[in-house]
């Protein structure tokens, strides 16, 4: 039997690329594309159209989708448990992981802090900011620069960011076109500037630039993979081996995995999470051809060294590979972002 945990994009693309039986275990069966929560946060993007509901998918596969949220995992004992009314076990013969990312902290209170890393995170962000004010983004990677320039047109924004630069995991070129793009939209941009803490019953951010007016706070600052007790975790996720092994029968794929490969860090897109799926379901009906075949190591398309994004900002935007930027200031770019994802969601339509 294959469990499957999670149906995000990678979970999602395992299942279209496999050929066998499996079972899917998640909280919700809707697959969401993440790259449109900044444009849905602010109004300029409807659910219907960066979401689709797997269940159909599902039954004309012949998936067995269960829902639950897989907490711990039994690794001798090929069992998986998932809190959903109850604990209950799943026995599996391979598992894979696919459960994303959750927003990092880094030891800062942000109970009250919005996000944009879920679709219900972004249903309360939307309304919590549609009345304007002043808004303070945290962190400055796409997801914060894009975040902070969609809700500039409804509030007065402040991008925070800890290191010298914004969006510090690509090249200079696209960081100094970015700060642009958003300095020229009315975007207040701090760089160097560490948040200490967030009070909401002062409304006040405080840090190392001093304090921060605010009436909501959204935070963008890093991602990491989602905690299933049994597993070893790295700073960024599930430590995986190059063949995205968590253990002998058990993968991890997507936000949840950290995927490192020749010294090569691979980023948390969808584009990574896409192929690392692939990769797995091809690995896996290896396996259950042949115990004896040796694995393929994975090669990442988009690392820390080497990453490649497409960003959108309103119609504007520009694509980044490695330190290669390629901007548009007409709505090509954001026309190719709207395809690729009505294209990747038509994969799931019955």
């Amino acid at each position: 039997m294959l469990v499957v945990a999670g149906c995000g994009a990678a979970g999602a693309e395992f299942v279209r690329h496999f050929g066998g039986d499996v079972t899917v275990v998640s909280p919700s069966p809707l697959l969401v594309c993440q790259a449109l929560l900044p444009a849905y946060v602010a109004g300029n993007v409807e659910e219907e159209e960066l979401s689709i509901n797997l269940k159909p998918f599902f039954r004309e596969r012949g998936v067995v989708y269960r829902r639950g949220e897989v907490k711990f995992i039994k690794l001798k004992c090929n069992t998986l448990f998932s809190n959903y009314r109850t604990l209950r076990g799943i026995s599996y013969d391979f598992a894979v992981i696919a459960v994303g990312g959750e927003s990092c902290y880094y030891g800062v209170d942000c109970r009250n802090c919005l996000s944009v890393n879920t679709l219900e995170d972004a249903r309360v962000a939307r309304e919590r900011v549609s009345a304007g004010g002043k808004v303070v983004v945290v962190g400055s990677g796409m997801t914060g620069v894009e975040t902070a320039y969609e809700l500039s047109d409804l509030c007065r924004v402040t991008l925070v960011e800890a290191q010298s630069r914004i969006l510090p995991a690509m090249g200079e070129k696209a960081s100094v076109y970015v700060r642009k793009l958003l300095e020229r939209k009315g975007v207040k941009v701090l760089t160097s500037c560490r948040v200490e803490d967030v009070s909401y019953e002062e409304s006040v951010v405080k840090s190392s630039c001093g304090e921060l007016g605010f009436d909501e706070v959204v935070w963008c600052a890093g991602i990491r993979g989602r905690e299933i007790s049994g597993l070893d975790y790295g700073k960024l996720g599930i430590k995986v081996d190059e063949s995205l092994r968590a253990y002998e029968n058990v993968f991890a794929i997507g936000d949840c995995a950290e995927v490192v490969v020749k010294g090569e860090v691979a980023t948390k897109t969808a584009l990574e999470a896409e192929r690392q799926a692939k990769f797995v379901a091809k690995t896996i009906s290896r396996m259950l051809k042949s115990e004896k075949i040796g694995l393929n190591t994975y090669v990442p398309f988009s690392t820390n060294k080497r990453p490649f994004a497409i960003l959108t900002f309103g119609e504007k935007g520009l694509i980044v590979r490695g330190n290669t930027v390629i901007a548009s200031p007409s709505n090509l770019i954001y026309k190719l972002k709207r395809m690729i994802v009505k294209r990747f969601l038509k994969n799931f339509i019955v």
